[in-house]
């Protein structure tokens, strides 16, 4: 019997690992997910659109899974396993047991606002995270080398608002967050590693993109809970907003999940390629499709405990050289976008 295709999701408990493992179940690709939990802390009994299984015994098929719990929902089962990249022998002994052929590398932390309040954590999470799991891949015989998809961030480009114009892959890297900087550098090691050691590593550059799951310490997913609560009439109708005038680059979750399939498949290894609309969005316009959506007339207060340190003005992409290399194109409009985050924050349970 041959080996398992496991498809191996790294912070497959975030928001957009938990779109992917869904979005793989349902492709009939068999999932294995990580990420790291506090200590003390217990895998979540519902993880998304997944309940927490309690196995006594796991199937024949799951033998490499020691420590393993499992995930059932609509989509079908998965496999999680607690197992922090920030320390190179757990991952190393994973790999070498499940031997996946496909990696899709999203674990990270994924805030730079938090960034500037705990660069320590970002960058053992990004870079040596990283690091980690590429030299988990590399002790691998070569023959069994996954297709590895590692996830930066459109904040390596910096702010190059002077260029006011979609930002290409080729513009240099000006970034001006601890977070931004994390992802650069895990940028130029995966490019080292593929040019090096013709690791099959392909980068992802995504620009903004949420959904319904989002956490709310990002703006829009803030914004449309603090709208269901003045609608439920448990908050004020007011939100508390930082900057609004930054102009951003959105896509909906599962345009991206998209993007990042076709990328392990279509990408040449040792390339990015932005993931993005290529329309600009200010933060003002976004909050405005969710006040008209709205039930009740939303006011707004300055908070400036939501300003950042320091922020970017402009940040939207150029997608041609994506686009051409594997035809993606984005199924949701804007207005389905915000529409969807705030009938999901009006959900009893959200």
């Amino acid at each position: 019997m041959s080996p398992t295709p496991w498809n191996l999701v790294t912070g497959a408990l975030g928001f957009v690992g938990l779109y992917l493992v869904e979005a793989l179940l349902r492709a009939g690709i068999p999932v294995v997910g990580l990420s790291r939990l506090d200590p003390g802390q217990s895998p979540p009994a519902q993880a998304g659109n997944f309940t927490l299984v309690e196995d006594p015994v796991p199937p024949s098929d799951a033998a490499p899974l020691h420590g393993a719990v499992r995930y059932h929902g609509e989509a079908g089962d998965w496999y999680y396993l607690h197992c922090p990249l920030e320390e190179p022998d757990p991952v190393r002994d994973l790999l070498d047991t499940l031997r996946p052929t496909t990696v899709y590398h999203l674990a990270a932390q994924s805030s730079a606002a938090v960034s500037f309040t705990d660069p320590g954590d970002t960058f053992a999470s990004n870079l040596n995270g990283t690091l980690h799991l590429l030299e988990a891949v590399r002790a691998l015989p070569q023959t069994l080398w996954p297709m590895v998809l590692a996830v930066g961030s459109a904040e390596e480009y910096g702010d190059q608002s002077d260029r006011r114009q979609p930002l290409t892959e080729d513009l240099p890297l000006e970034p001006i967050s601890p977070y931004g900087v994390s992802k650069a550098a895990q940028t130029m090691l995966c490019r080292q590693y593929a040019q090096s050691y013709a690791l099959p590593v392909v980068i992802a550059r995504p620009f903004n993109h949420t959904g319904p799951g989002q956490d709310q310490r990002f703006a829009f997913p803030s914004f449309a809970a603090q709208i269901a609560a003045a609608e439920a009439g448990t908050g004020p109708a007011e939100i508390s907003v930082g900057n609004l005038s930054a102009v951003r680059d959105f896509l909906d979750v599962r345009d991206v999940i998209a993007a990042y399939r076709l990328l392990v498949t279509e990408g040449t290894p040792g390339e990015v390629y932005n993931i993005c609309s290529g329309q600009p969005l200010t933060i003002a316009d976004g909050l405005d499709l969710l006040r008209t959506a709205a039930e009740l007339p939303i006011t707004l207060r300055d908070d400036p405990q939501r300003q950042r340190p320091s922020d970017i003005p402009y940040l939207v992409g150029d997608n041609r050289k994506f686009i051409a290399r594997t035809g993606w194109s984005p199924e949701y409009d804007r207005a389905g976008i915000f529409n969807a985050l705030l009938q999901h924050a009006r959900r009893p349970s959200a």
